[in-house]
């Protein structure tokens, strides 16, 4: 999910007591959950690098404090009744914030459609002076501490055998990889939260003859609109200095993300896409890496 009208003011620089913090996380469907601690109350966050910051679900914190009034967009178009507020100490064990601004929306059709209660989403912006990785196959996030340099010190590596690495930008808060598919270059958002890649319906046209469609449907939007979702495989898709065989895509109207991202995108990579591999976000360096799994 993405918003509107970002906030502007940086919060305070959270504290931060390690070089290397190991995060336990679940899984519900494809959607990576980490828990937190925000005011006392524990529970389940959804790890969206969609999101620029802190999102709280209205369920839980309808009555916190209105700073001002937001709007947030999906895939489904925009979503009303969003507003800002301060949290006051927002925890993931010893990575401590406090007075963190954040937006309250809705989420509860993330919380039915998974079964699981989701306190909120936590955005790029929290981890702006760190490194992310995250292993699917151990279910671990990693958030690690940089040099003066902007990389991982040799002595907290983790992970080694790097199978691929590209540069990204960070445009209001998105992460934007270059890639291709079939030879037709693109700008993906990189997304977290996004249970499927997807391809926006007018950029995909070209290569539509080059894909294998498995399935079509009409999605209806906020404000009653309809469109056609197309599912589709296909084979070449490169990100950086690695091609990946055997992709799947949903094909969509991506306008409205577009709007809220503040910037065009062609397509979203999501969990079809970073399954693939260990992958980390370096935010300093605005680098982009995939490692190997082993059993080791």
């Amino acid at each position: 999910m993405t918003f509107k009208n970002a906030i502007d003011d940086p919060d305070p620089a959270p504290i931060a007591d390690f070089k290397t913090l190991v995060v336990p996380i679940k899984r519900a469907g494809n959607l990576i959950v980490v828990e937190a601690t925000i005011d006392s109350l524990e529970g389940n966050f959804i790890l969206d690098t969609g999101a620029p910051y802190l999102v709280l679900n209205e369920t839980y914190f309808r009555d916190s404090p209105k700073i001002a009034d937001r709007d947030a967009a999906g895939i489904n178009g925009a979503s009303h009744g969003t507003f800002t507020t301060v949290v006051h100490n927002f925890n993931i064990l010893d990575l401590q914030y406090s007075k963190l601004t954040a937006d309250v929306t809705d989420l509860s059709s993330i919380e039915n459609g998974r079964g699981i209660k989701i306190l909120g989403l936590l955005g790029t912006r929290l981890f702006s002076k760190f490194a992310l990785t995250v292993d699917l196959f151990r279910n671990v996030l990693y958030i690690q501490k940089l040099d003066n340099d902007g990389n991982i010190p040799e002595s907290e590596k983790v992970f080694h055998d790097r199978f691929m690495v590209t540069p990204f930008r960070f445009l209001n808060d998105i992460i934007y990889m270059k890639g291709s598919v079939n030879n037709n270059p693109l700008w993906f958002a990189f997304d977290t939260a996004a249970e499927t890649n997807l391809l926006d319906y007018d950029v995909s046209k070209k290569m539509r003859k080059e894909m294998q469609v498995i399935s079509r449907s009409k999605v209806t939007g906020i404000g009653g609109s309809s469109f056609e979702v197309v599912y589709a495989r296909f084979d070449e898709l490169i990100v950086g200095d690695r091609m990946f065989m055997k992709n799947r895509v949903l094909i969509t109207n991506l306008d409205e993300m577009g709007k809220a991202y503040g910037h065009s995108v062609d397509g979203i990579l999501g969990f079809d896409f970073f399954v693939r591999g260990i992958f980390t976000i370096n935010f300093v360096k605005k680098e982009f890496e995939m490692y190997i799994y082993t059993n080791q």
